[in-house]
């Protein structure tokens, strides 16, 4: 009898145990139910959040590039504007620093090559382009009445100036430094000053050089 019962408890218990496992997989498939439909959930949110993300950064782009390209815009219309000619001249620092004859005086100053003086300190020919082997001497004229003249340091100048130093160099020049050797350089230290005379030019003031 007592082996019996014995037999009875150790059969009951084994379907106890199942029917509570059953049960604990029941609210664990449950639960992982919801935590599934939960987690697809909170996905969705993070894939339009992420949407709506890109789509501000997308229109900050847009938006940055339309600014640059207006920028570029006003910029490169600015320089066109300081460019024009009659916006120069209406900009108050022109008005006030830059005359009108200012601007004639720039745009009539003339460069006149000249051939040896006379003996008596007259440029009697004038080129307006160099003359390789005849012009030694460069004047510089605003009015075309009185101007300034340096004795040319290139070597078909020297080269001719001292073929003879005493009828080329000195009616025009008082000269500092040794006359007795072949310079290399000439350097005009002090300019001179002719006016116009006819149709040359008459030395008022003559050019001091130095040989070197």
């Amino acid at each position: 009898m007592f082996n019996f019962n014995n037999n009875k408890k150790d059969n009951d218990l084994p379907q106890l145990d199942l029917d509570e496992l059953f049960q604990r997989l029941e609210h664990l498939e449950r639960k992982c139910r919801r935590m599934e439909a939960r987690i697809a959930e909170l996905e969705e949110k993070n894939a339009d959040s992420e949407l709506k993300n890109m789509d501000s950064e997308a229109k900050n782009v847009d938006s940055e590039r339309n600014f640059d390209s207006e920028t570029t815009t006003v910029e490169s219309v600015g320089i066109h504007i300081e460019e024009t000619p009659h916006s120069t001249l209406l900009t108050p620092h022109s008005s006030l620093h830059t005359p009108h004859s200012t601007l004639h005086e720039s745009h009539s100053t003339e460069i006149l090559y000249l051939a040896a003086p006379t003996p008596d300190g007259t440029f009697s020919q004038a080129s307006a382009m160099e003359q390789i082997g005849k012009s030694i001497y460069q004047l510089t004229t605003a009015d075309g009445q009185n101007g300034t003249f340096i004795l040319l340091d290139t070597p078909d100048a020297i080269a001719t100036a001292m073929i003879s130093v005493s009828q080329f160099v000195k009616p025009a020049c008082k000269i500092s430094g040794n006359t007795a050797i072949q310079p290399r350089h000439i350097i005009t230290e002090e300019e001179g000053a002719a006016s116009r005379e006819g149709t040359g030019w008459k030395i008022t003031r003559k050019a001091v050089v130095r040989f070197e």
